[in-house]
């Protein structure tokens, strides 16, 4: 339930209607934002105060003041308080001061109290009554204690910030691979989403540590030219897939979107087409199986396309003969080779030896077991065979 001041003061907030919009860039931010005002003496490159759901904040005008029924700007607006004053420009450059050693205060608290947090900036409205800090970290951090340490200090209003990566970039900054500074630092206000599949239809080699900008993320980049490239491949079959061109069946091996040419290959033959015949000619086969490659016969290539030019081949050079005497590390280098070919040969003769050796051994083991087994049998005489030794 509201009151009837609260709803008094809500019915004034939206019954205000600013005649003119001021555009209005803040320190350390990527966009400017819109603020209404009744006069248009505003012009580019003042600075002015004004109302913001932070508190009182002071900017830079980024244009002249805009009329809002001319260029129909219906919006509800923060309105422009005043132009800065002297006092204002001073509690300013003041505030910068000020931050740094609070800065300072809140990176020493987050030490002591063990948080993972890294601190990235602190920033203090005009009327120093909050301070705003900002910090980058993995997970979400207890920091209830970190705030009445901050608030029995700095004696003002605390308020923790927590960014991503991207956001990071955006505020630090930074040169990319293309040799300029990033996009997100120099002119882009909002992070459009950027996938994979976008370096996928600019067929690029799927290599996240090329493909990441300073942030780790994905580079934004990768959008500016994705919709050129599916139009560009629209209706062509996949990479790698089987198509029959002109009675034959073939393999779609690589693109060339920038020259619309795309190579088809098989076993004999190797086709350069256009992207145009490739969508009105060529038919998508799967399962298809390709003629087997003849032994001796060399792959065909075949330019449908503009004719290129054969890489000139260097004559061969004649072989250089050097008419100087060896040199005294040749000598001892061809010394080398000549112990190690005797020390070759001796190891060779010791292994041949050994062999030898290990045949005869064996050869004896299987005559032991081919050999009859000898017995010793005693013979004993009785009766009249012993009667007969005796008379004998």
């Amino acid at each position: 339930m509201t009151t009837a001041a609260e709803e008094t003061v809500v019915n004034e907030t939206e019954a205000v209607q600013y005649t003119y919009s001021v555009a209005v860039r803040f320190r350390n931010a990527g966009k400017p934002y819109s603020f209404g005002a009744f006069d248009d003496s505003i012009k580019r490159g003042d600075w002015v105060v004004v109302e913001t759901a932070q508190g009182i904040e002071m900017g830079e005008a980024e244009a002249d003041a805009l009329n809002i029924e001319k260029y129909s700007l219906h919006m509800p607006q923060k309105p422009v308080i005043r132009r800065a004053h002297e006092r204002d420009r001073y509690d300013y450059d003041l505030n910068i001061e000020l931050e740094k050693d609070a800065f300072e205060i809140c990176e020493a608290e987050i030490k002591d109290l063990g948080l993972e947090m890294n601190l990235l900036s602190a920033q203090y409205t005009l009327d120093r009554s909050k301070i705003l800090f900002i910090y980058l970290a993995d997970q979400r951090v207890d920091f209830r204690e970190l705030l009445k340490r901050l608030g029995a200090r700095l004696h003002c209003r605390i308020e923790l910030r927590q960014i991503g990566e991207r956001d990071k970039a955006k505020m630090v900054g930074g040169v990319g691979m293309c040799g300029m500074e990033c996009c997100c630092r120099r002119f882009k206000n909002k992070f459009d989403v950027i996938s994979i599949n976008m370096a996928k239809n600019q067929m690029l080699a799927l290599n996240i540590d090329k493909l990441s900008g300073m942030c780790g993320k994905l580079m934004c980049c990768l959008k500016y030219e994705d919709s050129d490239y599916k139009e560009a491949i629209n209706g062509l079959p996949k990479m790698g897939s089987q198509v029959e061109y002109e009675g034959t069946i073939y393999r779609i091996t690589s693109m060339n979107v920038m020259n619309s040419e795309a190579k088809l290959e098989n076993r004999e033959t190797a086709l350069f087409i256009t992207f145009d015949e490739l969508r009105e000619k060529a038919i998508p086969r799967k399962g298809a199986v390709m003629a087997r490659k003849p032994g001796t016969e060399e792959k065909k290539v075949i330019y449908k396309t503009v004719q290129r030019t054969t890489p000139k081949t260097e004559p061969e050079r004649p072989a250089k003969v050097s008419m100087e005497l060896p040199s005294l590390a040749e000598k001892k280098s061809e010394k080398r080779k000549e112990n190690s070919g005797r020390h070759n040969n001796n190891d060779r003769k010791q292994n041949r030896d050994h062999r030898r050796n290990g045949n005869d051994a064996r050869r004896e083991r299987r005559q032991e077991k081919t050999r009859p087994e000898v017995k010793n049998v005693t013979v004993r005489t009785f009766g009249r065979k012993k009667k007969q030794e005796n008379e004998a």
